[in-house]
């Protein structure tokens, strides 16, 4: 305790994002004045301060009115054309730009027998997308002019067969093309015209998760075990990049860990994979025959579908909500933040194809794909509790002090300080006023108190002028029992 009996405590650096131990307790003490015990729709990637997380604004047509009656799946993360790229639903092809999705009559196309969309590439001119149908698997090709094959891959190629009814996660590199199905990883090349759909064989408990390909190797997750609520194992293959030989070039195990995704980004893999011991997943990278761990996430394991690049940062989908994991600069350190809503309950496809993240969602018979937009006001963030009480001390805040950037017109955040475990709030203070950035508080409305944490909700701000903070300095002393 200080010999001049006073406190005060910095909260900035809020570009770290969840405390080390938020998955696991959301009334943590281990972090520093920028880390969040809780937070919720919240932007801290910037670096300078925190602020509202991005809102979502539905393409046009891109609701259940217009041509979208059906949860999409699976969004290319790029543009095929100028301002254009594909997605894939349930039973139908997209067609998307940056702004619409097309109903025109040609798109969206139905499927014929297409029960279940899992992913799209572009090869050579032509798009083949991957699908399952009520029993198999099999493969679209469209010649991105006018020409829909959708049996192509169980009719057409040489060696044309259908496929396992399972993810179809896919890559390509050149003329060539990798995709997962069910037990096996299949290939085809362009150049010859040739589909391999069972090229490897994992074995009959295995499933492919993900794959890629980087530096002449493909990389190839695989679990192993009974899935839903099972332990499985999760192994990560190395392959030749030419798909010639059928003998695997190396290998990197998670252990009985689930492997949901393979992401890279500046030529380093990210890892995200799930221990059914311990909540959540976690997000790691490979190093070598090694996965390093990063950081841990509270919610549901995404899959192939489910990440995207943005800021660089990777967005993913868990528990329905966006998450980022990364750092805007090498400078600054790798965070997890929980950013932005994923629109209705259930989230299905994210992608950045035009840089801006496109979300696909439902909820009962609504459908909509939308992309970040303004700001959300269902926001908050919560500090880690900071422990006051020692000895036969507690402690007393006598005034806080919040700096922001220069506040548009309705710009408000409301700071309340929760108390002796959140068992107590203080009264409500308003961050707000046109062209403030110093906003002072006394008369906080909490008496000794053993710890606080620091609670900021935007319920009450607005989606145009954010009320983005930069620090908040709480000053108070000791008082005896």
């Amino acid at each position: 305790m200080p010999k001049d009996n006073k406190f005060s405590i910095t909260f900035d650096k809020f570009y770290q994002g969840f405390s080390p131990m938020a998955f696991q307790n959301s009334l943590t003490e281990i972090g520093g004045g920028g880390h969040a015990s809780s937070m919720q729709n919240v932007d801290v990637i910037n670096g300078d301060y925190i602020t509202q997380g991005p809102g979502l604004a539905n393409l046009t047509a891109g609701t259940q009115a217009g041509a979208v009656t059906e949860l999409i799946t699976y969004i290319m993360d790029k543009a095929v054309t100028a301002d254009a790229t594909y997605a894939i639903g349930a039973t139908k092809l997209f067609k998307l730009s940056s702004t619409a999705v097309t109903n025109d009559g040609t798109f969206p196309h139905t499927i014929t027998s297409c029960a279940d969309g899992e992913s799209i590439q572009v090869l050579k001119g032509n798009l083949y997308a991957f699908y399952n149908t009520s029993s198999a698997g099999n493969i679209l090709k469209y010649d991105l002019s006018s020409t829909f094959d959708d049996d192509w891959g169980s009719t057409t190629p040489t060696g044309a067969a259908a496929l396992q009814k399972a993810p179809h996660p896919s890559a390509k590199k050149e003329d060539i093309m990798l995709f997962g199905n069910g037990r096996y990883v299949g290939t085809y090349i362009a150049e010859t015209d040739t589909l391999a759909p069972t090229k490897l064989d994992f074995g009959n408990d295995a499933e492919v998760a993900d794959c890629l390909f980087l530096n002449g190797l493909w990389y190839i997750a695989v679990n192993f075990g009974v899935t839903g609520t099972n332990r499985t194992e999760g192994q990560i293959y190395l392959y030749d990049g030419s798909t010639v030989s059928s003998t695997l070039a190396d290998e990197t195990g998670v252990g009985m860990q689930r492997i949901g995704f393979l992401y890279m980004i500046n030529g380093v893999i990210y890892v995200a994979y799930q221990d059914l011991s311990s909540t959540g997943f976690i997000i790691g990278y490979i190093v070598g025959s090694q996965i390093k761990s990063l950081k841990r996430y509270t919610g549901t394991l995404p899959d192939f579908s489910q990440k995207t690049l943005y800021k660089n940062t990777i967005l993913s989908i868990s528990s329905n909500l966006v998450y980022s994991a990364g750092s805007l600069i090498d400078e600054l350190p790798y965070q997890l933040s929980q950013i932005a809503d994923g629109g209705y309950s259930t989230v299905g496809a994210i992608a950045a194809p035009f840089g801006t993240p496109m979300i696909a969602s439902t909820e009962s018979t609504n459908y909509k794909l939308a992309k970040f937009s303004g700001y959300d006001t269902a926001c908050n963030w919560r500090s880690i509790v900071i422990p006051l009480s020692a000895g036969g001390m507690r402690g007393y805040i006598d005034n806080i002090t919040v700096l922001t950037k220069s506040l548009g017109a309705n710009a408000r955040c409301d700071l309340i300080i929760e108390s002796d475990q959140a068992a107590t709030n203080s009264n409500t203070m308003q961050i707000t006023g046109t062209g403030i950035t110093r906003h002072t508080f006394s008369g906080i409305g909490l008496g000794q108190i053993e710890d606080f944490r620091v609670f900021l909700n935007w319920a009450n701000g607005n989606a145009t002028n954010d009320c983005a903070i930069r620090k908040i300095v709480v000053d108070g002393h000791f008082i005896e029992n």
